[in-house]
């Protein structure tokens, strides 16, 4: 059941949003009671040109196999491009909910959005992309830090 399991998780993963899903690391496992599969040691998730690294990724599917959350711990790295704006920076912590179109970032952010030259740096980073909101929270003696060009006004 378990290699079933497995098998279906990797064949899912292959069509999922119409992209190959690649998913490297040092260790792999999986619990097919919880629907989780775990990468840890070097792990790297990359689709498209999408891509994050970390300590550890667990990706959360649901009972039809579908991925439905991926989380990605320690020393996070990442490089996104998502509705033509790419975003470079690191985190302590990654949550990605492809359906919902929801990064959630947490613990020392440092957001770069190349696309657009702003720099946010915070303690806590939501973005909808689905809305277009976003909510950033800083910490008492570490406010959030927003950096912006405006347009020249001549």
């Amino acid at each position: 059941m378990k290699q079933f399991f497995i098998l279906s998780i990797f064949l899912y993963m292959t069509n999922l949003l119409a992209d190959i899903v690649d998913i490297k690391a040092d260790h792999f496992y999986a619990n097919d009671i919880n629907h989780e599969a775990y990468f840890e040691g070097n792990a790297r998730i990359k689709q498209g040109e999408n891509e994050f690294n970390a300590s550890k990724i667990t990706v959360f599917f649901n009972n039809k196999k579908k991925a439905e959350k991926y989380i990605a711990k320690g020393k996070v790295t990442f490089n996104l491009i998502e509705n033509n704006i790419h975003y470079v920076g690191q985190t302590d912590l990654l949550t990605y909910s492809p359906k919902k179109s929801k990064y959630l970032f947490k613990g020392d952010v440092i957001l770069r959005d190349l696309t657009n030259n702003r720099l946010i740096k915070a303690e806590f980073v939501s973005l909808d992309l689905k809305t277009g909101l976003a909510d950033i929270k800083g910490q008492a003696k570490r406010p959030v830090h927003f950096r912006f060009e405006i347009e020249d006004r001549k």
